[in-house]
């Protein structure tokens, strides 16, 4: 059975959203344990560059990001890894600002699409690393995942930060 154009198999799909599912809850165990072991820490994070400055170093971080995950993806075992502990670190990071599960509001517009878009660069991975000559058609839709995240990260995300953040603990601005 196929889906996409007769681009990705079914099989293929539930590995990618795998992916996903994998990543989100390294993401709000990172924002628990970020809770958790940063009681007392209050660490500031002041940005300010402009939207498209913005938006070139999220491209340039989430292009090294894809092509790490694509390269080490021997297996979906790996890929999972690799994703659940990027993840953590996101949500870890994401606590120190927010001391609460809000912290993942701002993640949720351009969180989706990035983590789809990991998902196809880790499938292509696994498919490049066992011969498989389809794992290209999964690089150009997470190529295109990747980007659509990163306007939509630099342009609303950081908006709906600033908007609940500004006032937040730590009195944090964004």
């Amino acid at each position: 059975m196929y889906c996409l154009g007769g681009v990705i198999r079914i099989r293929s799909v539930y590995a990618i959203l795998g992916g996903v599912v994998i990543m989100w809850v390294g993401v709000v165990g990172g924002v628990l344990l970020g809770y958790v072991f940063s009681h007392g820490v209050c660490l500031h994070a002041v940005y300010d560059v402009s939207p498209l400055g913005l938006l070139l170093i999220i491209i340039v971080r989430n292009a090294s990001f894809s092509l790490a995950v694509f390269l080490v993806s021997y297996s979906l075992f790996i890929a999972y890894l690799v994703l659940f502990t990027e993840g953590l670190y996101v949500g870890f990071s994401m606590s120190f600002t927010v001391r609460s599960l809000t912290a993942l509001i701002p993640l949720l517009p351009h969180g989706i699409i990035e983590l789809l878009g990991y998902s196809l660069f880790a499938l292509a991975g696994v498919k490049y690393h066992s011969g498989d000559v389809g794992y290209w058609r999964l690089l150009a839709f997470g190529i295109a995942a990747i980007v659509v995240a990163a306007f939509i990260e630099a342009f609303i995300s950081t908006l709906i930060a600033r908007q609940l953040f500004s006032k937040a603990l730590c009195s944090v601005v964004i």
